[in-house]
C-alpha cells in the first residue's frame, strides 16, 4: 500500500484557514478495503503543523473482500482509492509556513504527509470441493436427514485443488482461514509522502488569499549581467536576514548595497551628466535605508509616538533595493 499521487487545494468550506490534500492510495482490490483515514502533515523540516481529517464523499462506495485460491484471483489487481483530506492550520503554522518558504530557493511550500489507514484485510481462501457421479463409484447411496426431519439423497462431495475453480452450486463455495478459524483482519497501517510541493505562483495566487494571508504582487525586473556582483552578494544577505526575522540585519546589508554602488557610479561616471540622475535615485535610498537607525529621532516627530520597523518596511527596502542595482548597472552600461 502507497500513497500514489497527492493534489493540493485551499479548501473553502472551513472558516478556518485550510488546505485539502486530494490523495489516491494503492491497494488490493478485493484483498483489502480502507475503512478510515487520518494524519498529520509537517514542514520540511520535520516539524508538524497541523492533524489531517477525512472528508467523505456525498455517495459513499461500497468496498468488497473477496477470497483467493478460485478462478476469481484474476480480481484481486492493483486499485486506487481516492480520498480527500483536510488540513486547518492555525496562524503560528501559517507563519511557519511562511518562514520555511523564504527558506527555499524558490520560495515553495514543501510538505510531508503522513498518514494512518486502517483496512480490513481477507484472509479467506475457498476450498475446492467437486460433486462426483455416485454412478462411477461402488459407493451406496446416502441419505441425509434434514432439520426439518425429512428424509433426502446426499451428494458425494471429494476436495481436489483446480487452479480456474469455478462452480455451478452455490453450496459449493466453502471458504476456510487459511488454516485457521480467522477470516478477517484489522490493520492500521502508517504510509509517508515526502516532497509534496506547492509552487511559489501557486501559493502566492491561489493559496494566500484564501488563507487570510494576504494578496501578493509579484514584481519582475531582469536581473540582468550582474554587472556589480557585490551588490547582489550583499542582496542574498539581506535577504536571508529577512527569513530569520532580523530586520537591522536586512537594512544594513541594503545600505552596504548603496555605498557600494554608489563608490562605483562615482568613480566611472563623475564627469557624466548621467551623474545628476544617480544623485537623486541614491539620496533617496539613502534616507528609505537609514530608518532603522533613527527611530528614536523619528519618534519624536510629529505626530509623536512609536514606530516599529518590521516586516512591510523591509519588504519594501528588498525591492527597492534591487531595483537600484538593476538601474545602476543599466547607467553602467548605458555609458559603456
Amino acid at each position: 500500500m502507497e500513497i500514489k499521487n497527492v493534489v493540493t487545494k485551499p479548501y473553502e468550506k472551513s472558516i478556518s484557514p485550510a488546505i485539502s490534500f486530494e490523495v489516491q492510495i494503492a491497494h488490493v482490490r478485493f484483498q483489502e478495503a480502507i475503512i478510515n483515514i487520518d494524519g498529520w502533515i509537517e514542514s520540511d523540516d520535520g516539524n508538524i503543523l497541523a492533524n489531517l481529517i477525512e472528508i467523505l464523499p456525498d455517495k459513499l462506495k461500497s468496498n468488497e473482500l473477496g477470497a483467493r485460491d478460485s478462478s476469481f484471483d484474476s480480481k484481486f489487481t492493483e486499485t486506487v482509492y481516492n480520498t480527500k483530506l483536510v488540513a486547518l492550520l492555525e496562524r503560528r503554522a501559517l507563519d511557519y509556513i511562511e518562514k520555511r518558504r523564504m527558506k527555499d530557493r524558490k520560495r515553495d511550500v514543501n510538505l510531508t504527509l503522513n498518514l494512518n489507514v486502517r483496512i480490513i484485510g481477507s484472509m479467506a481462501k475457498i476450498s475446492h470441493l467437486h460433486q462426483i457421479d455416485s454412478q462411477l463409484t461402488r459407493l451406496p447411496s446416502v441419505e441425509i436427514m434434514t432439520f426439518r426431519g425429512r428424509k433426502t439423497l446426499g451428494k458425494i462431495i471429494a476436495y481436489a485443488h483446480d487452479p480456474d475453480f469455478s462452480t455451478n452450486y452455490s453450496n459449493l463455495w466453502v471458504i476456510s482461514g487459511d488454516g485457521k478459524p480467522t477470516f478477517l483482519s484489522i490493520n492500521e497501517l502508517s504510509i509517508r509522502k515526502e516532497g509534496i510541493r506547492i509552487p511559489s505562483t501557486d501559493w502566492i495566487h491561489d493559496f494566500a488569499p484564501k488563507l487570510e494571508l494576504g494578496e501578493y504582487f509579484v514584481v519582475e525586473i531582469p536581473k540582468g549581467k550582474e554587472v556589480v556582483k557585490e551588490a547582489w552578494k550583499y542582496v542574498k544577505k539581506a535577504e536571508e536576514c529577512y527569513r530569520q526575522w532580523d530586520t537591522k540585519g536586512a537594512y544594513a546589508n541594503c545600505r552596504e548595497v548603496g555605498k557600494l554602488l554608489n563608490g562605483v557610479i562615482k568613480k566611472k561616471l563623475q564627469n557624466d551628466p548621467i551623474i545628476k540622475k544617480w544623485k537623486r535615485a541614491i539620496d533617496k535610498f539613502e534616507q528609505l535605508t537609514s530608518m532603522d537607525l533613527h527611530e528614536e529621532d523619528i519618534k519624536q516627530q510629529k505626530p509623536v509616538g512609536e514606530i516599529i520597523v518590521g516586516r512591510p518596511e523591509t519588504e519594501h527596502v528588498l525591492i527597492v533595493t534591487k531595483a537600484l542595482i538593476k538601474y545602476a548597472e543599466e547607467l553602467l552600461q548605458e555609458k559603456s
